[in-house]
């Protein structure tokens, strides 16, 4: 009999199960990286039993039941096969596990997470009560006796005949032998939640080997080639420089990042191979306009070859930012870094997946996708939306990506962007990924947010460097670059609140009228208030200057064009206004001669300084006044941010850009004496008792359930995309697509999707033109449509999803081509 895993009756394709189960179980071993080990689980143990992970997770497929559900679809409840597998897997082991030096306890552990793994395999990671249920033990007990019968030719289709019995090879199926083992099996979920078992190792894990099923299990499957992970040399950093900036190389700021660059490369090289095998964290302190982007990922290359000559593996470089502005800014440097040479993967919601890897690659949709959320490449670029909400969590899909963090290094930018209630349970995880995964940070940041202290909080440390993983600066001489610098001042003018009258009596009191000037404010609402006002001031007096408006109340596409007007005229010295919200602080490089920003958090003060006299050439001393506009930045900001900040401005008339570290390194000693906040205790408590319902309370993005989608139809491309929208999300699967695609996604895709497609493959392509359609997509809270609610997006053509839907027709009545979304409802909005 011929025994399939998978098989496509459309496509002609089949895969053995042989081959399959073969397949999973080497490419697993082979992913796991010589740094990974768990205390006195050591990385041979790991490496043996994810293999043999692999190799059974689905041999229950060998059932009849399966197969003819394969073959013939014909349907039976005995068609699972996970459990059985699973069954199997843990007897096997057992067997196994004795012949390691291993901690009884310890032993028991890891054969029931192993089993877990497999068991869960097609779903979400939860830890049940009760493993077995009645009708589960029937359906159990039933395949038991089915594949017993069966053993001789799964044993001879295997080719195991010479490796073990018959008998020993039917005995693995036997369900009483875990019932046996019920107080060490039945009721190992009763003891991680009542606490018995209490190491947050079991939980880092169990989220790593499942993730490796999963994953190696999908892209063999998919039959996705996994290649071994390429690296080029760091001087390909610096050629792009002397191309980059050409004859500009005497300038004061060019010649400050040459030397930072060397700076950090020479960190990075002074160090031992003792060092490098043991280092972990590598802090990056460092001013806005250093150039960290590409000095960065030069020493990542150079340690990225040091890890290749020491340890004989080369680790993945994976950069996690907080904006996906940023990402984007990074992808267009990183690509004349890395030419066609290196597989960079760009994975974010909006991310434009159909060109993965080099552009000489033609790779089909559904597999660009499967790659792209597997973070298969050299080079991973994504959000820590993506890498943090991936580790807390017990969702399938996310979880198939964390493997690719052991042995890997992960540079996170922006670090201060975290939420200050998760660093400290943040900060404890990048602690035991670093110990169990051997994985390398660097954190990068202008306001270094000591997350590593906050982690030792939680882990109950006093002293920063634990587990003999200390941390290296990148920059030693990181001060010297603050205290060199000149380019800006807070002047806080917090005496009184301030309405909307008071600060433009205050802006044009100010404001020189020949220079550029940013006003940042907290809320959507006081934003587009303060713009209409200034602009009509600005009219009444005549002065021809204008008065850009920016914030998410406005479509991505016309988001990007505003940015465009307002950079060429500060390019050519012209003066501009530019009203925002916070969203100018993510990582848009502008150059004003001045700013306004309504009262917040420390970091959010600095990072709107980094939008004035960035390049230095402006003069010294730049003001940035710091007001407050009625009580907005209490609808933003925690009591505690708002309280060390007022204490750090209290009674200074100036705060010069060389004193903005230490500024920000008491602000975090502030934040340090608060403790440990009760999200980041409550879900570290989750991990440890395995509890993924309390762990997915974690949300980097607050209240993002309060949020809807709203598609503005504002000219031809928007059309063509919801058109294309509408084809695929109605498709059936059983007729064949016919639909021109090239009016949404471009002359390529012409004739490219015709005929039968798969599940997948309309799923990707749904995804494909989703992320297209994002620029004509605003995020508006519900009870912001309460006054205002556009009709759902079903009303256009059919299409059952959450979008609501702005017509052409109507653009009138929901959306303001200057402010965006128009609001009825009165309330003060962030963003």
């Amino acid at each position: 009999m011929e025994y399939l895993a998978h098989l496509d009756k459309e496509k002609g394709y089949k895969q053995f199960l042989k081959d399959h189960l073969e397949s999973v179980g080497n490419l697993i071993s082979m992913q796991i990286p010589p740094t990974v080990g768990f205390d006195n689980i050591d990385n041979n143990i790991i490496k043996k039993f994810s293999y043999y992970m692999g190799y059974i997770h689905d041999i229950g497929k060998y059932s009849d039941y399966f197969q003819e559900y394969l073959k013939n679809e014909k349907s039976s409840r005995l068609k699972n096969h996970s459990h059985i597998s699973a069954c199997f897997l843990y007897n096997f082991l057992w067997k196994k596990v004795h012949s390691f030096e291993m901690d009884d306890k310890d032993m028991r552990i890891i054969v029931f997470l192993y089993y877990l793994c497999s068991r869960r395999h097609h779903d979400s990671l939860i830890v049940e009560a009760a493993l077995f249920s009645n009708s589960m033990l029937d359906e159990v007990r039933a395949l038991e006796k089915h594949l017993t019968e069966k053993a001789k030719d799964i044993l001879r289709d295997l080719q195991l005949e010479e490796d073990m019995s018959f008998e020993e090879f039917s005995n693995y199926f036997r369900v009483d032998l875990l019932e046996k083992n019920k107080a060490y099996f039945e009721y190992m979920p009763s003891k991680f939640g009542n606490g018995k078992i209490n190491d947050i190792k079991w939980y880092f894990l169990l989220i790593y080997i499942f993730s490796l099923l999963i994953d190696m299990d999908k892209l063999d499957s998919a039959l996705i080639k996994i290649e071994t992970t390429k690296n080029i040399t760091p001087d390909r950093v610096t050629d792009y420089l002397r191309k980059k900036h050409g004859s500009d190389t005497k300038s004061n700021l060019v010649e400050r990042r040459e030397r930072a660059r060397k700076s950090m490369v020479q960190a990075i090289d002074s160090m031992v191979d003792e060092d490098i095998k043991n280092v972990h964290f590598f802090t990056l302190t460092a001013p806005t306009g250093i150039g960290k982007t590409l000095s960065s990922l030069q020493s990542v290359l150079h340690l990225q070859k040091r890890i290749k000559d020491t340890e004989n593996y080369t680790p993945k470089i994976i950069v996690a930012i907080p904006f996906v502005n940023i990402i984007e800014q990074n992808k267009m440097e990183y690509e004349h870094v890395f030419g066609e040479e290196i597989k960079m993967v760009v994975h974010h919601r909006l991310a434009d997946f159909s060109s993965v890897g080099s552009s000489l690659e033609e790779i089909p949709i559904d597999k660009a996708l499967l790659r792209t959320e597997a973070w298969e490449g050299d080079v991973i670029l994504t959000t820590f939306v993506q890498l943090f909400q991936s580790i807390f969590t017990g969702e399938n899909r996310l979880l198939k990506k964390i493997n690719k963090l052991a042995g890997s290094i992960v540079i996170l930018d922006e670090v201060q962007s975290i939420p200050q209630e998760y660093m400290p349970l943040i900060g404890a995880t990048l602690r035991m990924i670093a110990k169990y995964y051997g994985t390398r940070f660097v954190l990068m940041t202008a306001t270094q947010p000591k997350i590593l202290e906050f982690g030792n909080l939680l882990l109950n440390r006093g002293d920063y460097e634990t587990d003999g993983r200390k941390e290296i600066q990148l920059l030693p001489d990181h001060k010297f670059y603050f205290e060199g610098l000149h380019r800006t001042k807070f002047v806080p003018i917090l005496e009184e609140n301030l309405d909307n009258d008071g600060f433009i009596e205050l802006l044009f009191e100010k404001w020189p009228f020949n220079k550029s000037c940013l006003i940042v404010v907290n809320t959507i609402k006081r934003s587009i208030e303060l713009y209409k006002d200034i602009k009509k001031k600005i009219e009444e007096e005549e002065l021809n200057i204008p008065v850009y408006y920016l914030s998410t109340n406005i479509l991505p596409v016309i988001r990007r064009q505003v940015i465009k007007k307002v950079r060429d005229l500060l390019d050519n010295d012209e003066p501009v206004v530019l009203v925002s919200t916070q969203t100018i602080e993510a990582g848009v490089d502008m150059d004003f001669d001045m700013a306004f920003r309504d009262f917040a958090p420390l970091d959010s003060l600095i990072q709107t300084a980094g939008r004035v006299n960035r390049s230095g050439k402006k003069g010294c001393h730049l003001p940035v006044y710091i007001v407050e506009l009625g009580k907005d930045n209490q609808y933003v900001y925690g009591l505690s941010h708002r309280k060390h900040t007022e204490r750090l401005l209290k009674d200074k008339d100036e705060i010069y850009e060389c004193d903005y570290g230490k500024l920000a390194e008491d602000y975090y000693d502030l934040a340090l004496e608060e403790g440990v906040d009760d999200k980041s205790k409550n879900i570290w408590e989750a991990m440890i008792k395995l509890n993924f319902d309390d762990i997915k309370a974690f949300k980097l993005i607050e209240n993002i359930e309060e949020v809807c989608d709203v598609f503005v139809e504002i000219d031809e491309d928007a059309s063509a995309l919801a058109d294309a929208f509408e084809k695929v999300f109605s498709y059936d699967g059983k007729s064949d697509f016919d639909y021109d695609l090239s009016h949404a996604l471009g002359e390529d895709y012409k004739d490219k999707y015709r005929g039968k497609l798969g599940v997948f493959e309309a799923r990707a392509l749904l995804k494909l033109i989703e992320g297209r359609m994002s620029d004509y997509i605003v995020q508006i809270r519900r009870s912001k449509l309460q006054g205002n609610k556009p009709i759902e997006f079903s009303a256009r053509g059919d299409a059952q999803c959450s979008l609501y839907w702005v017509p052409f027709q109507e653009l009138e009545y929901y959306y303001d081509e200057d402010t965006g979304f128009i609001d009825k409802s009165g309330k003060a909005h962030v963003y």
